[in-house]
């Protein structure tokens, strides 16, 4: 648990230092109601944000359980000059899992970076690497292995339309080898519509493959939707969403469906 405190303070502390640097070295621009809905979808936004989630996984077998993650993932730019940006996208969760053994705790750290050119407006693509880190408080809630590899996505941005996809690869090279090896492929489709009133409805399923399972519990591929509306309290802009999946294909243990309740906050240079 101090581990995660830390990270924390971290993620706070880079949040804060590059919000600061935006609002002194960038001139603020105008951004309506729909075109703030969109940014609640882009992994390469140009502003800081901090999306946090909580997924409600029901019908866990064997005993029809109710399990819980709960998710926290920045998302920091940094100019790097006139022509491109990098992207860092740390991802902390924590997990309640009620069965076999009841657990609760932190899952291993995952952070990505993206390369993107700073001036793409319609296609937007970035490449980089993502690391997993074995910080998991518990046997169960991790893996025990220290993984890395390559994660991209391509973004079609037009009028209300937002879509795209994003995918990594991790693959584990060190850590405890008495643990299963990591070897896994993700994919995450998104199509949204986005109102000018700042509403937005989206399909967005997080699909999974594991190379080291059999067939029978390799994929991972939900099919659902979410609601959302982006809005300001104060001088705070955020969004809130929520949605409902049903696992077409899943592992042994996995839920049968899920519900994910999102709030992004969200800071732009500029809001109308």
């Amino acid at each position: 648990m101090k581990k995660a405190i830390r990270v924390l303070l971290l993620l706070n502390a880079i949040m804060v230092t590059s919000a600061r640097a935006q609002d002194a070295t960038q001139p603020a621009s105008v951004i309506n109601s729909q075109d703030l809905a969109k940014s609640v979808h882009n992994p390469f936004e140009d502003f800081v944000k901090l999306s946090i989630q909580s997924v409600t996984g029901f019908e866990l077998r064997p005993h029809h359980n109710v399990g819980d993650s709960f998710n926290i993932q920045p998302l920091v730019p940094f100019s790097l000059n006139a022509q491109w940006d990098l992207i860092a996208r740390p991802s902390l969760t924590v997990t309640y899992l009620p069965s076999p053994h009841e657990q609760f705790g932190i899952a291993d750290l995952q952070t990505s970076f993206f390369l993107t050119p700073a001036k793409a407006i319609t296609w937007i693509w970035g490449v980089g690497p993502i690391f997993q880190l074995p910080t998991a408080s518990s046997r169960e809630l991790g893996t025990g292995r220290w993984s890395a590899g390559p994660t991209a996505a391509l973004i079609y941005s037009e009028g209300p339309w937002f879509d795209g996809i994003l995918a990594y690869q991790l693959m584990s090279f060190a850590g405890n080898r008495d643990r299963g090896s990591v070897n896994q492929t993700y994919l995450e489709p998104e199509i949204s519509y986005n109102f000018e009133s700042g509403w937005y409805v989206q399909c967005d399923p997080p699909i999974t493959y594991d190379w080291t399972a059999d067939s029978a519990n390799a994929w991972t591929i939900p099919i659902g939707a979410d609601i959302g509306r982006v809005f300001k309290v104060g001088s705070q802009n955020f969004s809130l969403q929520v949605g409902t999946y049903d696992l077409l294909k899943r592992p042994d243990g996995a839920p049968q469906w899920i519900i994910r309740v999102s709030a992004t906050f969200l800071f732009p240079k500029g809001i109308k």
